[in-house]
């Protein structure tokens, strides 16, 4: 069990992101899904766990997860914990799934899961063949969660289909994914929405120095 630091989201998850299964992370851009794998990252080093980083997007930003270590009180800044895996194209994300196996990784994250697949498979004539590789990869970090009993972390994006916001790839990854942790942003600023095991809850958050906050204790 890893804590993400927001209180009520914690007590959802019986006190953080479970081991074993994979968590998905999605939203429109901006509503800091990123910032939160950073957090996660932060929170996993403070417990003295290692972590694999994949980065489909070039997101990755070593100081600000050294700015959240700390606020979070740690006196001596290190990222020696994290290995990040740059990945440019599906053929290297999908061969990713070696280094996931081979190494002792206490912690996965992929940031974002299917934003390599939707750039290079956009021909709608190739929309099986992507669904297609796109389910054997997920099915890949499935059985390794499970297997090696860790957390697996995933961001994904939002897709704007007839004046409704869509999951990218939404039927496809949910047939691998167990925790399903929407972010988004109104008027009234941040608010999640978290599901598992068909029950679910709605927590506001700020996103601050720290990573993503808890409202009230932000005030």
């Amino acid at each position: 069990m890893l804590p993400t630091r927001l209180a009520k989201l914690d007590e959802f998850l019986s006190g953080g992101i479970p081991e074993g299964v994979i968590t998905d992370v999605f939203g429109p851009h901006g509503t800091g899904k990123t910032q939160f794998l950073f957090q996660l990252s932060a929170n996993a080093i403070l417990e003295g766990r290692n972590v694999l980083y994949v980065d489909t997007s070039g997101s990755f930003r070593p100081e600000r997860i050294v700015e959240i270590q700390r606020q979070a009180g740690r006196t001596s800044d290190t990222l020696d914990e994290i290995e990040v895996l740059r990945v440019t194209n599906t053929h290297d994300q999908i061969k990713s799934l070696q280094v996931v196996r081979e190494s002792k990784f206490h912690l996965i994250l992929i940031d974002s899961i299917t934003d390599l697949f939707s750039y290079e498979y956009q021909n709608s004539n190739r929309t099986f063949e992507k669904n297609i590789a796109f389910m054997q990869y997920m099915y890949g970090l499935s059985l390794h969660a499970i297997c090696k009993k860790i957390p697996i972390v995933v961001t994904n994006t939002i897709r704007h289909i007839d004046g409704r916001q869509i999951e990218s790839m939404q039927t496809a990854i949910d047939m691998s994914t167990h925790i399903k942790i929407r972010l988004s942003r109104d008027d009234a600023g941040f608010i999640g929405n978290a599901s598992w095991l068909q029950n679910s809850i709605k927590f506001p958050y700020i996103i601050t120095s720290a990573g993503l906050t808890d409202v009230s204790e932000a005030i």
